[in-house]
């Protein structure tokens, strides 16, 4: 709890915590002066957001779902980007000379040091999701009078995503010592995983099977962010979830990532 408490503190001192905090305000902000909602005789709507408004009048539940899933799906990419962002650099601060012969220098394991670190940064931004995830939420209740309360749901779905994939990245930050290095592979695995989704594609470009193989198997190995976020799209719509294997998948990678980290780790010699 002590190192959680002093990964809150380090964001605090970076203004890490704080910028992002001001970027969840802001965005919340927005909402309040881009969501306009007409009521039509209690039973109909004409709805905009930034300015974009529905072409006819339609049912308000269907257009202010449509509206939240529209949202969810803007606040889980942006949401995990920003989360990224903010926490790359914590595990290569922790293993800097200096730093981490405080840490081991204490009466505590590198597996307390590890986790404790990796709960405190999880902390920080769960934080900073929820109460961007609540705000709007809230922003988007009271001004069109219908609690969907499926689009609390966004927030835990961008927990779980940012989890797996900030457990790869801890695991890219053990071994590298680098938080740019860490960022930006985490980044690409991101914006690589919705091409996995079309590899049936894929396939007819290439020459040899084992081209296959290796995309089936990244596909299975790492984190589907683009089907969690339809999940997200799903749960926000009260949609039955289709399959839930991407949800399960990415908790047991972030699982093994996070214990691999934690054994190259124990193996280092500072």
């Amino acid at each position: 709890m002590a190192i959680v408490q002093l990964t809150f503190r380090e964001s605090l001192a970076k203004k890490t915590f704080m910028g992002f905090l001001a970027i969840s305000t802001f965005i919340c902000l927005l909402f309040i002066f881009a969501l306009n909602l007409d009521i039509v005789d209690g039973a109909q709507s004409s709805i905009s957001l930034f300015g974009l408004e529905a072409p006819e009048l339609v049912e308000l539940n269907k257009i202010i779902l449509g509206v939240e899933a529209g949202v969810a799906i803007l606040l889980f990419t942006g949401g995990i980007f920003m989360s990224l962002f903010a926490t790359s650099n914590l595990i290569p601060a922790l293993l800097q000379p200096g730093f981490i012969d405080l840490f081991i220098s204490k009466p505590v394991s590198r597996t307390e040091i590890i986790a404790g670190r990796f709960i405190g940064s999880l902390a920080i931004v769960a934080f900073n999701i929820f109460y961007l995830i609540v705000f709007t939420f809230l922003i988007m209740s009271l001004k069109t009078g219908i609690w969907n309360w499926g689009f609390l749901l966004a927030g835990l779905m961008i927990l779980i995503t940012f989890s797996a994939l900030f457990a790869l990245m801890t695991l890219l930050g053990v071994i590298s010592g680098s938080g740019p290095f860490s960022l930006m592979l985490t980044y690409l695995i991101l914006f690589f995983s919705p091409l996995l989704l079309q590899r049936d594609q894929i396939y007819a470009l290439l020459n040899a099977r084992i081209y296959g193989y290796i995309l089936d198997g990244l596909y299975y190995l790492l984190p589907k962010t683009a089907e969690l976020g339809k999940i997200t799209e799903e749960l926000v719509r009260g949609i039955g979830v289709y399959n839930w294997m991407p949800i399960w998948s990415a908790v047991l990678f972030g699982i093994m990532t996070f214990i691999l980290s934690t054994y190259i780790f124990h193996q280092k010699d500072f």
